[in-house]
């Protein structure tokens, strides 16, 4: 298994406004930055996805991970932000154990809170 396309980091949604104020949501990082490897988004996929109105903008694999749930932000690179619409624990190619994440390009950024 190759993981040599860059580093991704994964961050909960949270909302950080004071009482009273305008709702504001940031994300905060849940665990340490990985590497990972990217895939080739299918058809199947594809069209699955546009049969329900959504996209598939990245398939990525990562070290198996059973916390990262969807709903999550994934940042790749530490600068493109994407919302995690799947995940799939699998086992690769030589048996290793591994974690596909189907992602959405978000179309605006959240401010991250360290």
């Amino acid at each position: 298994m190759i993981l040599d396309d860059g580093t991704l980091e994964v961050f909960a949604l949270h909302e950080c406004a004071a009482q009273g104020r305008k709702p504001k949501k940031v994300i905060r990082p849940l665990f340490e930055p990985c590497f990972y490897g990217e895939l080739n988004v299918g058809y199947r996929r594809q069209y699955a996805a546009m049969g329900v109105s959504q996209q598939v903008d990245k398939l990525v694999r990562i070290w198996q991970n059973r916390d990262i749930a969807i709903g999550m932000v994934a940042v790749l690179d530490e600068e493109q932000q994407y919302r995690i619409d799947n995940v799939q624990h699998l086992l690769d190619e030589t048996g290793e154990p591994v974690t596909h994440l189907t992602l959405r390009r978000l179309g605006g950024l959240y401010d991250i809170e360290r």
